[in-house]
């Protein structure tokens, strides 16, 4: 028995020791893959962009699936910069409550967003027969930077509490300011 455990120690030992040999290329061997719609799933900064892909055995079930992960993945994007540009904002705020303010508008941005998805432009959508069965589908969508100002600024004239608190030129400014990041 004691011979038999040698013996595998020895086996594992020298196994481990050729899988450390020289130096191998790490890309050696890999292709690189490239996603239709990608490209046109880059955000600027006028325009909030995503895109995503999806498979499934049914064709309209990728194309669902594709365009729902899409818009998760914009409403995350678009969710992140408003938290950015909210923080930036009321760091300038001189009026108290800035918490309130905060809490508020960020609550108020994701129902407009939420609502806003239903709206988006499709800016590309590429379907292909998967190679081991079903169907893969591609998917680039765009939100406009002034889509989701206006939308977030009528919210906000019918809350009088953050309507008072609100300066809509320097949240502009600070908008802008995060947009200009996303080149």
């Amino acid at each position: 028995m004691k011979k038999i455990s040698i013996l595998g120690l020895l086996a594992l030992g020298v196994l481990a020791f050729a899988s450390c040999g020289g130096s191998k290329s790490v890309t050696k061997g890999r292709q690189e893959v490239s996603f239709p719609c990608q490209e046109q799933g880059k955000s600027d900064k006028n325009h909030f962009r995503a895109s995503a892909t999806a498979k499934s055995a049914d064709l309209n079930a990728a194309k669902q699936k594709a365009m729902l992960n899409a818009k998760q993945e914009l409403a995350s994007r678009i969710e992140s910069t408003i938290k950015s540009v909210t923080e930036n904002y009321i760091n300038e705020m001189d009026a108290a409550g800035k918490s309130d303010f905060e809490q508020s508008y960020q609550s108020l941005t994701k129902d407009v967003v939420n609502q806003k998805l239903n709206n988006v432009n499709v800016l590309c959508e590429k379907y292909f027969e998967a190679k081991e069965g079903g169907y893969e589908a591609f998917v680039a969508i765009e939100m406009s930077k002034e889509d989701v100002i206006s939308s977030t600024e009528s919210a906000i004239s019918k809350d009088k509490k953050l309507e008072v608190m609100y300066d809509r030129e320097k949240f502009r400014k600070q908008f802008d300011e995060e947009m200009s990041k996303l080149e």
